[in-house]
């Protein structure tokens, strides 16, 4: 018994082993049929999607940006281009722990500071592309950074070449930085964005073509996977009509404008006023093309010579004159009392609030008075105000070839009353924009011709040929008579050269003519609609030689940073201008032809030609007739027989060489005086005649004499009215 016990007790031991041997293979065939049945299900749930998405991630076909056309400046030098470039996608997880050593390292290489790109290697996220593309030799650079350094422990170092994957693009180029910036424009990913590079977009961009990749699921490039499937094509050259060198010219003087005024904006236009090319574009605020991103959206968005409408003040003035004088509404020597003038209820002061005596209409451009030409504008009338301003351009944009351009705003029908006539007269209450000023000033400077402003030139094709050029486009002519072009031209040049009452005489360069004009205006609140007492907009808009023009200039500032007492055209804009002018004359080579008020040559030739006009009065005709003679003016005279008993314009008055002179021949004794036949005179010779007899005149219709009240040969005494009847037919 006792045995067979023992025997039983070895058995339930042996056996006790054996079963937990069981138990774990059991636990093991239960485990790995989980591992199955979870892999199973994993691709039954899954691998559908996952399937799909290998497909759709692994090969990727998109454009490759084609060598966009560079821009070209009047000679041919590149001032945009493309160059191949790459762009560069860096694996973060790999580096992010060392990003300040990495940073170290790439930021000399890559042209940033090594503080910011640190924080972009250390961002949370699994790739990150760098902001621009890089060229070639940076590549390579970056390339043998990425293989030379490890930012980890030895056993990692072989892996740091596929951290990085180079995926080719093509890199605008801006060699010159923000020269000529707002005109030139920006591109972004290969689109034109502004200035030249968006209009002109569909040339520049060429033709893209086709590059395949393989791709991670992040979306990165797997190294050594890009091909190219199809070749771009590359995109035309476009020329502009801008002079590199005068372009400089006109940088320089931004540069040192902004530093002395800070304004908030300003511009700078020089144009060739015998095709309307423009010559040189600066405005500001500007930006550097290559750092775009650098720049603020006002600077990036606006080209203030294209795109700004504002009121022109004074520079306005000499346009309101020639229409003045084209439609007889005044006569240049007429006078009138400057200082104040009311109209409707509201009193309008000259700049300097007293004004200046007695003046002629052309000492009224000259002096800047604003009552002058107030005045002026209510002679002209509204009919014929609105008439010159479509024939000068300011009814609507120029069509200049840049993006974006703005366009004036005048007074409707429903407002042009006769204050809103006289304000607009001195170029107040309304908004013109730099382009329209600089197209109707090409007008006066080149004889009447109305041209297009245009800035580019000419297409390209890759391989030279021109497929497109623009010329000059004649927009209109003849609506300026060519006596009233030069009257305009000679009162622009007193303005600078007069210094007894030109007020813009710091325009005068010694031995040339030059013709121009100040303007100066209030800025509008645009918050409450009424005038700022101290913010300006100063301008100048001239052109030189003033006989033969060679080049327009326009400045404009707006708001500089000066006290509000020396916030004038006259003192902010025109040494800007006038450095720009002297410095365009000796690039020209046009040598000075000598001192003002020269009167040993003939006019034309590039000097000053203005005289005084003679005291005639006491003189026979003959002897009056040498005396005009002398100085280059011509006579008019009315009577029969005698010495001269009057004048116009009186002894004293300068007046350009070749203007007419009126004098009346009178028998001392003789109370009454034969009445001379005005048929076929203007207005303006008809006027100044029956005012050198001491007669007045009433006046119908416009144009030339067709009628008078007082028939030829009647006699009349002085004091008495003449009415004359004029046609636009002569």
């Amino acid at each position: 018994m006792n045995r067979g016990g023992r025997r039983t007790g070895r058995q339930s031991s042996w056996k006790r082993p054996k079963r937990r041997l069981w138990a774990l293979q059991l636990a093991m065939v239960a485990t790995l049929g989980a591992v199955v049945w979870r892999i199973y299900d994993v691709q039954r749930v899954y691998g559908g999607t996952l399937k799909h998405d290998a497909a759709k991630v692994i090969d990727v076909t998109e454009p490759l940006l084609a060598p966009r056309g560079a821009i070209l400046d009047a000679e041919g030098n590149r001032l945009a281009y493309d160059v191949p470039a790459y762009y560069v996608d860096i694996e973060l997880q790999p580096i992010r722990p060392y990003a300040d050593e990495a940073a170290r390292i790439l930021a000399p290489i890559l042209g940033t500071n090594a503080s910011d790109l640190a924080a972009l290697l250390s961002k949370q996220a699994a790739w990150i592309q760098l902001p621009t593309p890089v060229e070639a030799i940076v590549k390579s650079k970056l390339e043998a950074a990425f293989a030379a350094h490890a930012w980890a422990p030895d056993d990692r170092r072989t892996a740091w070449s596929n951290c990085v994957t180079f995926t080719p693009t093509e890199l605008r180029v801006y060699p010159y930085g923000d020269f000529a910036s707002n005109a030139i424009g920006y591109v972004v990913k290969g689109v034109g964005e502004s200035g030249v590079e968006l209009e002109m977009n569909s040339y520049l961009a060429g033709q893209n073509g086709l590059i395949s990749y393989e791709q991670d699921p992040t979306g990165v490039p797997i190294p050594g996977s890009v091909k190219i499937v199809k070749a771009p094509k590359a995109g035309d050259n476009v020329q502009l009509t801008i002079d590199d060198t005068i372009q400089g010219y006109v940088e320089d003087q931004m540069d040192a404008l902004v530093q002395k005024y800070h304004p908030l904006h300003a511009a700078i236009v020089v144009s060739d006023p015998q095709t309307g090319a423009i010559l040189a574009m600066s405005s500001w605020p500007s930006f550097n093309p290559n750092q775009y991103w650098k720049a603020s959206l006002e600077a990036l968005s606006s080209n203030w010579a294209v795109s700004s409408a504002f009121e022109p003040g004074s520079t306005f003035k000499p346009f309101v004159l020639a229409a003045a004088l084209a439609t007889h509404s005044i006569n240049l020597y007429d006078t009138f009392q400057s200082g104040q003038i009311t109209i409707d209820g509201r009193t309008i002061h000259d700049w300097n609030y007293v004004g200046f005596g007695v003046l002629t209409y052309q000492q009224a451009l000259e002096e800047s008075s604003n009552v002058g030409f107030a005045r002026i504008a209510m002679a002209l009338g509204w009919p014929n105000l609105d008439k010159y301003l479509r024939l000068f351009g300011f009814t609507q944009p120029t069509g200049i070839d840049l993006p974006n351009e703005a366009t004036s705003i005048l007074f409707p029908p429903s407002e042009q009353g006769q204050l809103e006539l006289a304000t607009a007269g001195f170029g107040q209450g309304i908004a013109v924009t730099p382009m329209q000023q600089i197209m109707a000033m090409d007008a006066i400077a080149n004889g009447g011709r109305l041209l297009r402003p245009y800035i580019i030139s000419k297409v390209i094709s890759p391989s030279g040929k021109v497929i497109q050029e623009n010329r000059p486009t004649l927009i209109r002519q003849g609506f300026l008579p060519e006596s009233v072009i030069q009257e305009v031209r000679d009162t622009m040049v007193l303005d600078v050269s007069d210094s007894k009452h030109g007020i813009d005489t710091g325009a005068a360069i010694p031995g040339y003519e030059v013709a121009g004009k100040t303007g100066t205006a209030q800025i509008v609140d645009p918050a409450t609609g009424a005038y700022y007492q101290n913010k300006f907009e100063t301008s100048f808009i001239g052109f030189v030689p003033a006989q033969d023009p060679k080049v327009v200039v326009y400045v404009t500032v707006y708001d500089p940073q000066v006290a509000p007492d020396e916030a004038w055209g006259s003192t902010v804009a025109i040494p800007i201008a006038r450095a720009i002018m002297q410095e365009c004359l000796n690039y020209y080579h046009i040598p000075p032809t000598g001192a003002l008020k020269s009167l040993q040559t003939e006019p034309g030739q590039g000097q000053v030609a203005y005289v005084e006009t003679p005291n005639l009065v006491g003189m026979s005709q003959a002897e009056a007739e040498a005396a005009l003679a002398q100085d280059g003016l011509q006579g008019m005279f009315a009577g029969s027989s005698g010495v001269i008993e009057r004048q116009w314009p009186a002894p004293g008055v300068e007046v350009p060489r070749g203007s007419k002179l009126y004098a009346l021949l009178a028998n001392h004794q003789s109370a009454a005086f034969p009445m001379p036949d005005l048929t076929g005179l203007t207005l303006r010779d008809a006027a100044n005649l029956l005012a050198a007899m001491g007669l007045d005149v009433a006046t119908s219709g416009s144009g030339y004499v067709v009628g008078q009240s007082i028939p030829p040969g009647a006699r009349v005494k002085a004091g008495e009215t003449v009415e004359i009847r004029l046609s636009p037919k002569g």
